[in-house]
């Protein structure tokens, strides 16, 4: 047997024992997904104020502050398919369900992680394999995402990274990271992406199924754009923010949607409250929820 056949049996030896060690120890570990899930399943009919979306929703909003019976079902770096799917899943069963409050981030519809660099497609396959392995829903569409689910498994430490911290669905950020002007900044040039045409199409397909859903349930469907810092101000587009509330309104031609856009907003200027460059620390997210709750009369 020859050098090569040795070590790519080895290889395919190595690659089947990450892989079943995943197995085994993922069902194990009470990571954010299982927990969402879980509790979905658990108390889907208690909850007033559904909060949906990626990191924005995650960490940037407190939901403590939004009112009673009000669970943060969102999940960072999430794209708005899975939104749209676990809605479809749960509304039905949601009869105390009064708001359904999605965050649309400021760049979210000119791309996604399944068609962008190299560095966001591994994103992409964990997402896809944490969305499927826990929450039993799979992406359907290009395979680029598998590229990203191998080296997920090969990066095994971070499948078990997102720890539930908070009962109600949240995980607020404390104080401001280092460099946090440039963390999670966004580049000038992303809404001109090659796909963009087709992603924003796609993206607002989901948003208007969402909406669909809230109005055949009479549930009050809420759309924010959260806040963002100087430091990324500074690479925001109007172009972008027309595109933005361009969907808005065709949506709203068909179903209501209740909208409002806070990325110049004076209240929340301050860098002090942001703990990277476009998330909001703990002190940003209380202050943000209790201007939605205010805002939209919640």
């Amino acid at each position: 047997m020859n050098r090569f056949i040795k070590m790519a049996l080895l290889g395919t030896l190595v690659f089947t024992l990450l892989w079943m060690a995943v197995e085994w120890y993922q069902p194990r570990v009470i990571n954010k997904f299982s927990y969402k899930a879980k509790y979905m399943d658990n108390n889907a009919e208690k909850i007033k104020t559904l909060i949906l979306g990626n990191s924005y929703m995650e960490n940037s909003i407190n939901p403590h502050l939004l009112g009673d019976s009000v669970f943060d079902l969102a999940v960072s770096a999430r794209w708005i398919y899975y939104d749209d799917q676990l809605l479809a899943r749960y509304i039905p069963t949601m009869s105390n369900l009064k708001y359904v409050i999605f965050g649309m981030g400021y760049a979210e519809p000119f791309y996604r992680s399944f068609n962008c660099p190299e560095e966001d497609v591994v994103v992409s396959g964990y997402q896809e394999y944490m969305h499927r392995k826990f929450m039993d829903i799979p992406y359907e569409g290009e395979m680029a995402h598998w590229v990203g689910l191998f080296e997920g498994y090969i990066n095994i430490e971070s499948l078990f990274d997102e720890k539930i911290q908070d009962s109600m669905g949240c995980n607020l950020k404390i104080g401001q990271v280092e460099g946090w002007e440039h963390y999670y900044n966004i580049d000038p040039d992303v809404i001109h992406n090659p796909d963009a045409e087709a992603q924003i199409e796609e993206y607002m397909g989901y948003l208007r199924d969402m909406a669909r859903l809230c109005y055949e349930h009479n549930v009050r469907f809420i759309v924010i754009t959260p806040p963002y810092s100087n430091p990324y101000i500074v690479n925001v587009r109007q172009e972008g923010i027309d595109v933005l509330h361009g969907m808005i309104e065709r949506i709203r031609s068909e179903y209501p949607v209740d909208y409002k856009d806070y990325i110049r907003d004076e209240q929340f200027r301050a860098d002090s409250i942001y703990y990277n460059s476009s998330h909001l620390n703990d002190v940003g997210a209380s202050m943000f929820a209790l201007r939605v709750k205010e805002d939209f009369g919640l």
